[in-house]
């Protein structure tokens, strides 16, 4: 029975996409052809199948999940996200060094299944992706956690403070030493906005940087080389927004809050 459970779940994108689309609730026939783009004649014989199995079960001209289907399906969906994730931008993920993100949100990776790769023209190699620039143009914040420096970040997040944008900004020992070095003017500018808050985190991470801004998602990862070839994912789901948040906040937690005032006593020396 085992095996028969897993040919019914896996070896048929017909029963596997039905057995996906009920976990949002009981649908009629009419609505299953709609979402899954079948005939009847294509899909019915894939019904009795599941039915037969006890996984799905017919009342009053609805299909739903039987209590069994529910369990199943819900352990097996991250499984199949994350496994869409990695199609989607299979040369991407599998060139990527993962060893920083931590493993609850590796296991949450199916949420950044929608997730597009941005490869910048040689012209604008270290620039953000156009989406994610439009973003910040109307964004009223921005969260950031960066692994590496970049030159022209302290001026831009400086402009934001400006604006009045609401600013989180984690970085490392290394990479906000940096800044305070090369940067003092613009970090001078940040720490005397009301509105942004900035963090040092003394973990060595090698991350790359995440970003979200009030509705764009992006993330740079460092490839296993660890370094840093420019390709950055970018999502507006909600999903994603979300990963992207929990992670920022988890390492938030870990960071050490810099002391405005006396950092601004310290640079002005």
């Amino acid at each position: 029975m085992q095996a028969s459970l897993i040919d019914a779940i896996f070896l048929s994108e017909k029963r596997k996409g039905l057995l996906l689309l009920l976990m949002e609730g009981p649908k009629d026939i009419d609505e299953i052809k709609e979402v899954l783009d079948v005939n009847s004649s294509a899909m019915l014989p894939q019904i009795k199948k599941l039915k037969k199995l006890d996984l799905i079960a017919y009342n009053e001209g609805f299909y739903s999940l039987t209590d069994a289907a529910w369990i199943l399906v819900k352990k097996i969906k991250p499984l199949l996200d994350t496994i869409e994730v990695f199609e989607n931008n299979y040369e991407y993920w599998m060139s990527r060094n993962l060893s920083s993100i931590p493993e609850q949100f590796l296991d949450r990776l199916g949420e950044l299944e929608k997730c597009k790769l941005k490869v910048p023209d040689m012209i604008y190699l270290f620039e953000p992706p156009k989406e994610f620039n439009e973003s910040l143009t109307k964004s009223t914040s921005i969260k950031t956690l960066a692994s590496f420096f970049h030159p022209q970040c302290p001026h831009n997040y400086a402009q934001l403070a400006k604006r009045g944008v609401s600013i989180t900004l984690i970085l490392t020992k290394a990479v906000f030493d940096r800044m305070k070095q090369d940067s003092e003017k613009y970090l001078r500018i940040l720490l005397e906005s009301e509105k942004s808050e900035l963090f040092i985190i003394e973990e060595d991470i090698q991350l790359g940087s995440i970003s979200i801004t009030d509705d764009i998602f992006m993330i740079a990862l460092f490839n296993k080389e660890m370094m840093l070839d420019h390709l950055k994912l970018i999502s507006y789901e909600d999903q994603a927004l979300q990963w992207g948040d929990d992670l920022i906040e988890h390492f938030k937690e870990l960071s050490i809050t810099v002391d405005k005032k006396s950092m601004l006593e310290e640079i002005g020396r």
